[in-house]
């Protein structure tokens, strides 16, 4: 086939209507597509009977995202229930099928869709609709998620009246009562106290209990001793069961009854058992591991402080030995963010940060796409983050035991070559062993003179020239391998896996990836950007939507937002109907925070502030120095004044004359300008008028000397 086609890619044709391609059988060159709006089964196309309906433009490609992007915050309990039971039953689907392929076929379908119906109890339509749902969706966690939206007054019940709900019965003459909020408040403590214990009682015991506890009255016997008469209006173990599965929670259930230990081990979300097992091809598997740099760097923006050693996270495709991705930072052992960016770099095309640092590649030079499974060691992908993040995004996690390193064998040795091509070259290298420091030897931490940016560059040419030129000497070739002359080089063999394995590259979109991954916060909208961490953002559609204009006349508000706590120059938004998202870029004048770690934006803002409150304090003391000087200036003036003043004058002749006083000191004024006189030297005069009007001079005589032509001479 002429055109390169991955599955999730989306088609329009000519009415609108969307298109996605869910399976490619390389075998049976067949493509499968499905109806996104309609809850229609996969239907098959051949290759060329696909190629000719894009030709025709019948079917165009589009980058719309109807990717749901919902986030496990911003759901309800009811949506993330209905969600992870239809998750279920699609993973209990495609169990049965015992292959993807399959599942496309009718004769096996069905059956598979017949035992999810016997296993879960649900009906026929309810298991199409969880797999349309699945496959239209991009076959994400959040693709099975219910149309609440379709629906009216969701979440509300039917109100109580006298009327019984539900089913009447039909062997019972008693009609039942309907379940009021007393009611329910009194099966919820029951629940608590006799079911969601260590005592592990049954839903039958716990509702005999809890009918006992709440729903009972104290009679007294003859001998003066009580005991418990139950009420008339009971609620029946049928509306007490249904009360209990709908309120529960499986996660709570196995935390309380069985211990969290028994949750952690066999119940916990994370799924999967320890295996290396990559049969289907690339991107069937991955493994992902830290470890600590031997080389001790020093500060981007000082290279006298020494900043110790970073922690470096790899990726790897375990079919192709390719690295998919990687993410190099000061974080702790085990840190989210550190995991997120390795994560959201292998999913995720390269080329753009690549260029950051110099580097030009193409995607199929250092190609990306969402795996299958991926294999950790209890470590990075730990946490209920990291675990709701990668399962939005249809990933299984497989956890090795604790210690056992020679299970992720791959990623360890990879490591070790990292550090061979390294130390010969760079400043600052660990030196181990116990060998004591001889006596003017000097440390080995002061010799570091390479900074984060530096070490960025080495490991992205290292790991290029591994994906490219590195030879595995020990990779085990099969026959197809050995029949066409594969090399044994990881670009090579992610290329055979490619056209000749089962596996198949999945893609989604960026913005699905950074914001199943990334950490979110709050940020607020004002008239001079959107404010965050310290910093203002702004893009083409704040811009456009007038949300700076509208937050100058009407006021601040929050917004949600997504960020790479590893580089600051974007932030992402979420539209609100949670299907599109929007980047926000650093503004112009906030450039020097361009690329700079969340961190490292605290530490320059931390400075900024220490130098400005320096130069605060300095100023204090100069202004003080100023007052000092102004009032020694006003009291020479008010003493000479004083001292000088005729009181015999009225304060009306004082008074009088201002503007000829001040043609007469501008004259004198321009005059000491064009020839310098000493200040000293030159008088002022000052001429009073009478009220008719004659001239009183404050002066008798004016001296001879400095005048430079005064008064005509």
């Amino acid at each position: 086939m002429a055109m390169k086609l991955v599955v999730n890619q989306l088609f329009a044709d000519r009415r609108g209507k969307l298109f996605r391609v869910v399976f490619i059988n390389k075998i049976t060159s067949m493509v499968y597509i499905v109806e996104v709006d309609k809850n229609h089964f996969p239907r098959p196309l051949t290759f060329l009977e696909f190629e000719e309906f894009v030709e025709n433009q019948e079917l165009q490609m589009v980058d719309d995202n109807i990717v749901r992007l919902d986030s496990d915050n911003d759901l309800t309990d009811v949506q993330r229930a209905k969600r992870d039971f239809a998750w279920e039953v699609v993973q209990f689907f495609f169990q049965v099928v015992e292959g993807e392929q399959y599942a496309f076929v009718p004769r096996y379908r069905q059956q598979a869709i017949k035992q999810a119906c016997e296993t879960f109890h649900i009906s026929y339509n309810t298991v199409k609709t969880y797999l349309v749902r699945y496959w239209s969706g991009g076959g994400v966690k959040n693709s099975v998620l219910p149309r609440f939206a379709n629906c009216g007054a969701p979440g509300q019940e039917k109100k109580i009246s006298d009327k019984k709900r539900g089913r009447p019965r039909i062997r019972d003459g008693n009609q039942g009562v309907n379940v009021d909020d007393k009611m329910k408040k009194a099966i919820r403590a029951g629940l608590n106290k006799h079911y969601y214990s260590q005592r592990q009682n049954s839903l039958r015991v716990a509702y005999e209990l809890t009918l006992r506890d709440y729903f009972s009255t104290r009679q007294v016997r003859d001998d003066g001793t009580t005991y418990p008469v139950l009420l008339e209006s009971i609620p029946s173990y049928a509306q007490f069961l249904y009360w209990a599965r709908k309120w529960n929670d499986p996660k709570r259930e196995i935390i309380t009854r069985h211990g969290a230990r028994a949750y952690q081990q066999s119940s916990r979300t994370i799924v999967g058992h320890a295996t290396m097992d990559a049969d289907l091809g690339c991107a069937d598997l991955w493994e992902i591991d830290s470890t600590v740099l031997d080389v001790w760097l020093v500060s981007s923006l000082n290279s006298n402080v020494v900043c110790g050693r970073p922690r470096l996270i790899l990726c790897t495709d375990v079919f192709s030995r390719q690295i998919m991705g990687y993410s190099l930072t000061y974080e702790s052992l085990n840190a989210y963010s550190s995991a997120m960016l390795a994560l959201a770099m292998s999913m995720t095309s390269k080329v753009a940060f690549c260029a950051q640092f110099g580097i030009n590649i193409t995607d199929e030079d250092w190609d990306y796409c969402v795996p299958n499974r991926i294999l950790a060691d209890r470590g990075e992908l730990i946490g209920t983050h990291i675990e709701n993040a990668v399962e939005q995004l249809g990933i299984t996690i497989q956890n090795s035991p604790p210690y056992r390193a020679d299970l992720k064998g791959v990623i360890e040795q990879m490591f070790n070559q990292i550090h061979l091509k390294i130390k010969p070259f760079a400043d600052g290298v660990v030196v181990k062993g116990n060998r004591p420091r001889e006596r003017g030897e000097v440390d080995y931490r002061l010799r570091g003179n390479l900074t984060l940016e530096s070490m960025n560059q080495i490991i992205l040419k290292l790991i290029i020239f591994h994906n490219k030129h590195h030879v595995l000497d020990d990779y085990p070739l099969d026959a197809s391998m050995i029949e066409e002359g594969v090399e044994k080089i990881p670009i090579k063999l992610w290329e055979h896996g490619l056209k000749h394995k089962k596996g198949q590259l999945r893609r989604l979109p960026p913005e699905t990836v950074r914001m199943a991954l990334y950490p979110s916060d709050e940020a607020t909208v004002g008239s001079r950007g959107v404010a965050f961490k310290g910093l203002a953002f702004a893009s083409e559609y704040t811009l456009s939507q007038g949300w700076f204009q509208r937050a100058r006349a009407k006021g601040s508000w929050k917004v949600k937002v997504s960020y790479n706590p590893m580089d600051m120059t974007h932030i992402y938004i979420r539209d609100e109907d949670g299907l599109g998202v929007h980047k926000l870029t650093l503004l112009e004048h906030l450039q020097q925070y361009r690329m700079k770690s969340e961190q490292e934006v605290e530490q320059i803002q931390a400075l900024e502030r220490e130098r400005t409150k320096q130069s605060k304090e300095r100023e204090l003391q100069e202004k003080i120095k100023l007052f000092a000087e102004i009032d020694s200036i006003v009291q020479d003036a008010r003493t000479k004044t004083e001292a000088e003043r005729d009181t015999t004058i009225s304060k009306t002749k004082r008074l009088s004359g201002i503007k000829e006083n001040q043609r007469r000191e501008r004259e004198l004024e321009r005059e000491k300008m064009r020839d310098n006189p000493r200040v000293e030297d030159v008088p002022s005069i000052l001429t009073f008028h009478d009220d008719d009007g004659d001239d009183l001079e404050l002066f008798r005589t004016v001296p001879e000397r400095n005048w430079g032509g005064l008064d005509g001479e």
